[in-house]
């Protein structure tokens, strides 16, 4: 799986005009790197922060997200959605603004695996020119540095995902490898079980029919329900179903978000 390099970020800042650094609506600090806007405060290049998937959480929490990212961290922020096509035109807009001061544009885009950057791109060219898919190290990842041009004289940078330094927790766990290849996953799934059960309980009996408040519970419900047993013992293959609980998430599946730091917390009726 390509991860794209520090020395790597510096040559592509320097030859951008505008950095844009993309985190899924769901999660957007857990995501966020100081790294990127950093860099590209050193170069004096717009920096943009695109909080993508925002069709996965409710309209207003992703304004409030972009409220917050401005007054806390001065920083501009877009809400996304390629599946909808929100906040496109919004993008094409603002190049095309940036295009009559400069001239030419190019674009880098930077983010974590399957964070949405070349869905972005098709989305912006309005076909599908960069390969795309869900799963870190799966087909459709970018496995190297690409320069797509959208329109005239405006030009996209689509880069491998990066793990920065500063950015650590169950995000980079789960998209760091190949989901087959992660050393841990029923740890890993039993966290976002738990964090999706403190948000809404229900959200985990709806799509895995299971009311239980126990992620283990959860894990063996879910691997005797789809038949998956070992073959020696016939005991319940939990990891396989704790595979599939990090898929489901990365899919958007489990609808799951974090509140911005000023918001109180969702109450469900």
């Amino acid at each position: 799986m390509r991860l794209l390099r520090p020395s790597e970020i510096l040559r592509i800042v320097a030859m951008s005009n505008i950095v844009i650094e993309i985190v899924e609506a769901r999660a957007p600090l857990e995501l966020k790197s100081r790294v990127i806007e950093s860099i590209a405060n050193k170069f004096n290049r717009y920096y943009l922060l695109v909080l993508s998937k925002c069709d996965l959480v409710p309209p207003k929490i992703c304004r409030d997200w972009v409220e917050y990212f401005a007054l806390s961290h001065n920083v501009d922020a877009v809400c996304v959605s390629t599946l909808k096509g929100i906040g496109i035109k919004r993008l094409k807009h603002l190049f095309m603004d940036k295009l009559k001061e400069k001239g030419s544009l190019n674009i880098a885009l930077f983010g974590l695996p399957k964070v949405g950057k070349s869905s972005l791109i098709n989305a912006l060219k309005g076909k599908d020119v960069a390969s795309t898919s869900p799963y870190p190290g799966s087909w459709g990842y970018t496995k190297g540095i690409t320069i797509y041009k959208i329109r005239p004289n405006i030009y996209v940078i689509d880069t491998p995902g990066y793990i920065p330094s500063d950015v650590r927790g169950l995000e980079v766990l789960i998209r760091s490898k190949p989901i087959e290849l992660i050393d841990n996953p029923i740890t890993i799934a039993r966290e976002i079980l738990k964090s999706v059960l403190n948000f809404d309980a229900k959200l985990i009996e709806n799509i895995y029919g299971v009311h239980s408040l126990d992620p283990l519970e959860i894990l063996l419900h879910i691997a005797v329900k789809r038949g998956w047993l070992y073959k020696n013992n016939k005991e319940p293959n939990i990891e396989e179903a704790a595979r599939t609980v990090i898929r489901d998430y990365l899919d958007g599946k489990i609808m799951f978000y974090l509140l911005p730091p000023t918001r109180k917390p969702f109450k469900p009726k």
